[in-house]
């Protein structure tokens, strides 16, 4: 019986906090377009698993291209998946949920907890998102305001332990008035070891078990928090199971300039790339690539291109940055090696919608990549080319101080066409404009330098 009005609970709490849901064919999809980056309010729902698994990630594929991980969640857990889910770049993390069944083994001081606001959590909160390898404002940011959506959704109240008047560890009670769920419960690291986090989640319990029938939580199948959580009274009753495919940490990379934002776009961004590409980059009676790609676009293959390319995991790499100004993809500039580690080289390449030509955006978004490169990087040369007739693109080049280093003829229409080969070197390059570099980890670009 709990386990039924458990389930009910949380679908009811996940459906009425979402933005946005959408049904598939074996599950609903439920989302948050405004915290796109929080996997918890972004994933595919599942109740029970009778489809395969490349079926799931195809409907988290189709209903998730706003974001750039991919979750499905099977609600009541699924057998004979965690294989074919690992064979497309997902990992499996099993939750068990635990009902209250009886009293704790004993209790502690608990004279360090206080009803807060979550308003006086946030600190909190930042700090320990910050510590976090993966950690950034932005985030933190969404992760706060999906606490926010949830309140909306269900009463909430928060628990906060002190120690010298700072927030050290906390926690959340959800409710709907006859079933509970203490859920985020958390310790400050600096914090940890003091039996700050018990004494928070017994002070939620009591004050949940007063005037709930069924209160419950849930923790990591593998994780030691489930050993405290029996001791004090908490059985496990149900599971489930979260196979996520985790973004590449390139995807956390921005370039900023005064004007533009240059990093990896989503697949729904990606399609309005594409009608940015459809719309005209250039005359169609001339080619300014040496491959006429513009002559036959088709927008699959072109989300498919950008897909494929990215993230680099090698020392021969590529990565077409997209480039967004007021939060939308104009163009793309890119970047790219081979034999790096050794050789020091990178190559650039770029287009820009027409409607976005001739305003000098070209230059900022090629000074991204170029301070990237040799300020980051450890570039020592980069290399470009241009056709004759491409005089915009050229004018960007030498602005930037690259110099003719030959000539040559490429025909991709067919007809030659004289092109043009630049180089920069390191010494010779001043961005015109401020750069802002973030995101860039050890564990992304860095690892190819």
């Amino acid at each position: 019986m709990a386990v039924a009005r458990i389930r009910a609970f949380r679908r009811t709490l996940a459906h009425a906090a979402a933005e946005r849901t959408v049904e598939t064919a074996h599950g609903t999809a439920l989302l948050s377009g405004s915290i796109p980056a929080v996997y918890d309010a972004n994933y595919l729902s599942v109740e029970t698993a009778v489809a395969a698994a490349r079926e799931l990630a195809a409907e988290a594929d189709a209903t998730l291209e706003d974001c750039f991980h991919r979750r499905v969640v099977v609600e009541q857990g699924g057998v004979g998946l965690a294989g074919d889910f690992a064979e497309l770049g997902y990992a499996l993390s099993t939750h068990l949920v635990l009902a209250h069944a009886r009293q704790p083994d004993r209790r502690v001081d608990t004279s360090m907890v206080r009803e807060v606001e979550l308003d006086q959590l946030v600190p909190a909160r930042t700090t320990g998102m910050l510590a976090l390898p993966w950690g950034d404002s932005e985030l933190a940011r969404q992760l706060d305001e999906l606490k926010r959506l949830i309140a909306a959704a269900t009463p909430t109240r928060y628990y906060a332990a002190f120690v010298d008047g700072e927030v050290a560890a906390y926690c959340e009670v959800r409710s709907d008035g006859r079933v509970a769920q203490i859920e985020d419960v958390e310790a400050l690291e600096r914090f940890r070891g003091r039996g700050l986090g018990r004494a928070v989640v017994q002070h939620a319990l009591e004050e949940s078990v007063r005037g709930h029938e069924v209160v419950f939580l849930e923790a990591l199948a593998d994780d030691w928090p489930r050993e405290l959580y029996r001791k004090l009274g908490f059985d496990a009753v149900d599971r489930r199971d979260f196979y996520t495919r985790f973004p590449h940490p390139l995807t956390r990379l921005r370039l900023r300039t005064p004007r533009l934002e240059l990093r990896l776009p989503t697949v729904a961004e990606l399609r309005a790339l594409f009608r940015v590409a459809e719309a005209g980059i250039h005359d169609p009676r001339e080619m300014p690539f040496g491959v006429p790609w513009t002559d036959d676009l088709d927008e699959q293959r072109f989300v498919s291109y950008h897909l494929e390319r990215q993230p680099p995991t090698a020392e021969d790499w590529s990565i077409e940055f997209v480039v967004f100004l007021d939060g939308d993809p104009i163009g793309v500039q890119s970047l790219f090696a081979r034999n790096f580690r050794s050789e020091r080289i990178v190559r650039t390449g770029s287009w820009l919608g027409r409607a976005w030509q001739g305003h000098g955006l070209g230059t900022e978004m090629r000074a991204a990549v170029l301070t990237l490169a040799f300020e980051e990087l450890g570039a020592e040369r980069v290399t470009s080319g241009a056709m004759k007739l491409n005089p915009q693109s050229l004018g960007v080049s030498r602005r930037l101080g690259y110099v003719e280093t030959g000539t040559g003829v490429v025909s991709p229409r067919g007809e030659p066409v004289e092109h043009v080969d630049l180089e920069l070197t390191a010494d010779r390059f001043h961005s015109p404009v401020p750069v802002e570099i973030d995101g860039l980890t050890v564990d992304g670009m860095r690892s190819l330098t």
